[in-house]
């Protein structure tokens, strides 16, 4: 595996230890943003300007989306071990951050190419191998056609019929509403393979269909429709009117496609996260760069306490948020198997932390907030309408939360039981990782989740930490008391779920999904204590070797006090911990670095986008 070694010394290293080679995922993000110029350069193809225009046109960003192409972006869907670049998931999530936040449009048309991932999840080693090639050769745009207009995400009901006849498939149906519905080269879709006599879970199967090789029959683009937020994607759909392909496009066995969705819904879900933490750097970077830049009352507008502990607040956001990506991206390395709950928590909890931060952003921004006029505050806007699209695509945040649910009766039985293991290489960011391996995905984790089982063994290691220099006896009380909590919480929250259990049933209902509120109260709840533990690990096994601010747990420790930690109100922060947030985001945000517990950098205010050769750039590429 690759690693990218940083030129610099480890800070505070512990002596009498060899040194960890750290790996940075930050090489490839910095190389694409160099590629990519800065986006208040109005001439590079993914600027702010170009990006406003082509959204108020409601135009798909075909030269963004050939530029990220260029860059070579669609290699990193495939694994290494089928000849991508694909090594590391974390990188996979920081390049998404570099493109997201830029242009959501581009973000969402170009990362369907992680659909990809069921042939790589369901295909047999031929089919990986084809379908490897063709992506590495930049010849493929696909889209995800599991959605109708009848049902939803109830895809058991899905209706488009595939009927098998002689070695091929009859696809009849429509499906929508989809992303890259018309301007995709190729479908996963699931169809219906199964009679009635076929329970309904076993009826879907999946196909990856070529459109250049249908054999006969039409296959359609349905017209676009406009939307709230991404107006430059095509949010379509795709109709298929007896189009006949070869067996060969079946991913699975028949019956396994409603399985196989859900396997690789789990990875999609958990790399959307990726485009909240660009949405949520550049919403934050605009308000306070603008607030910074504004006088009132005799000094800069970002200077007024409510609006520093504002700014504060959402920059701590993002800081959890990245705390829960970075945990799930190592997670799909080292527990691919118990990501059933563990996906759908990622997902739902930074969604929430960065919208929650961008809606209060909105209210720090004022009237400005409301003026469409093309000054920089407009891309604020244009993030808040797109960014607010993850919570809804690939699984609602209510699919998700049922799911979880769904499972709270294994957590239940699993929570309690000890683990033996080391978590440093969940935790470290340093620590190397083994491959990517996605057929390991399951859908029913069997009540593991390896960051909950972890608990214990923070709880330990922060018992044995010594007070140092930034990070006192108070604070060390605090945190362990914080973290005591924690284990509390989780304890009760398991034991309402069992008097949950015990209650008289609820009243009928004319609907089969019958899941009480209650118990999507309860997975709300699992998804925040999930966020705060993540973050607990990543101070506890990373405070050795960055930099003071992290170390000192200032900012751990206002995470933790939240009672929900995507919400906060004004006057929640302690004046000092709020002026020690907004002195680091300002820092960052001055230094073109992202708003993050790393130094990762963004691109030189004025460069314009590269035009120099790099490994992707010989490749043949394709924005349509």
């Amino acid at each position: 595996m690759r690693e990218f070694v940083s030129e610099k010394p480890l800070a505070g290293a512990l002596s009498g230890e060899p040194e960890k080679r750290p790996i940075s995922a930050a090489a490839p993000a910095e190389e694409l943003e160099e590629w990519l110029g800065d986006p208040d350069v109005e001439a590079n193809s993914l600027s702010f300007a170009r990006s406003l225009e082509l959204d108020e046109r409601e135009e798909l960003p075909a030269d963004g989306i050939g530029r990220v192409r260029a860059f070579g972006f669609h290699r990193y869907f495939v694994p290494d071990w089928l000849g991508g670049d694909l090594r590391s998931t974390e990188e996979l999530l920081m390049l998404t951050r570099v493109i997201a936040r830029r242009d959501m449009n581009v973000a969402v048309s170009e990362s369907t190419q992680i659909w990809m991932m069921l042939a790589w999840i369901g295909g047999d080693a031929g089919q990986r191998a084809q379908w490897a090639s063709t992506v590495l050769r930049g010849g493929v745009v696909p889209c995800l056609a599991y959605s109708e207009p009848g049902h939803g995400a109830d895809l058991a009901a899905n209706e488009l019929v595939a009927t098998p006849d002689d070695g091929q498939y009859v696809l009849t149906g429509e499906k929508w509403p989809i992303n890259r519905g018309r301007t995709s080269t190729h479908v996963v879709l699931l169809g219906a393979t199964g009679d009635d006599g076929v329970p309904a879970k076993r009826k879907q199967s999946m196909f990856l269909v070529d459109r250049s090789r249908v054999v006969s029959g039409e296959v359609t683009g349905v017209p676009r429709v406009p939307t709230y937020g991404l107006r430059g994607c095509d949010i379509s759909g795709v109709s298929f009117d007896d189009a006949r392909v070869d067996a060969s496009a079946r991913l699975g066995a028949e019956g396994e496609g409603l399985e196989l969705s859900l396997r690789g819904l789990l990875i999609t879900r958990t790399l959307c996260t990726g485009l909240s933490l660009g949405t949520g750097d550049t919403m934050l970077r605009t308000v306070g760069g603008f607030l910074a830049g504004r006088t009132l009352y005799d000094g800069p507008a970002s200077e007024i306490p409510y609006v520093t502990e504002s700014l504060a607040n959402a920059y701590l956001s993002l800081l959890v948020a990245e705390c829960e990506s970075l945990v799930a991206m190592r997670g799909l390395h080292l527990y691919t198997e118990e990501f059933s709950v563990w996906g759908n928590a990622a997902k739902v909890q930074v969604a929430r932390l960065v919208d929650f931060a961008g809606k209060a952003l909105a209210r720090t921004l004022g009237a400005r907030y409301y003026m469409r006029a093309a000054e920089h505050v407009g891309i604020f806007q244009k993030m808040l309408r797109d960014g607010a699209v993850v919570s809804v695509f690939d699984g609602s945040e209510p699919v998700c939360l049922d799911s979880i649910t769904q499972q709270l009766a294994a957590l239940a039985k699993s929570h309690g039981r000890p683990r033996d293991e080391d978590w440093s290489t969940l935790y470290d960011l340093r620590a190397e990782l083994p491959p990517f391996q996605p057929a390991r995905v399951s859908v029913f984790g069997r009540g593991r989740d390896a960051t909950f089982a972890s608990l214990p063994a923070l709880i330990d290691r922060l018992a044995g930490l010594a007070p140092s220099a930034g990070c006192d006896e108070e604070r060390l009380t605090a945190l362990r008391t914080r973290a005591g909590e924690l284990r509390e919480r989780l304890d009760a929250l398991y034991t309402r779920f069992q008097d949950l259990r015990r209650a008289p049933a609820a009243t009928p209902s004319a609907s089969t999904k019958t899941t009480p509120p209650r118990l999507m109260r309860l997975a709300e709840d699992l998804c925040a204590l999930h966020a705060k533990v993540a973050a607990l690990g990543i101070w506890l096994h990373n405070r050795d070797h960055l930099d003071a601010f992290f170390a000192d747990g200032a900012w751990l420790e206002a995470a933790l006090a939240r009672e929900q930690v995507h919400q906060y109100e004004v006057g929640d922060l302690d004046p000092r911990t709020a002026r020690t947030l907004f002195d680091r985001m300002n820092s960052q945000r001055e230094k073109h670095e992202f708003f993050s517990l790393r130094t990762m950098r963004q691109a030189a205010p004025g460069t314009h986008e590269a035009h120099e050769a790099r490994h992707g750039a010989d490749r043949p590429a394709s924005a349509a």
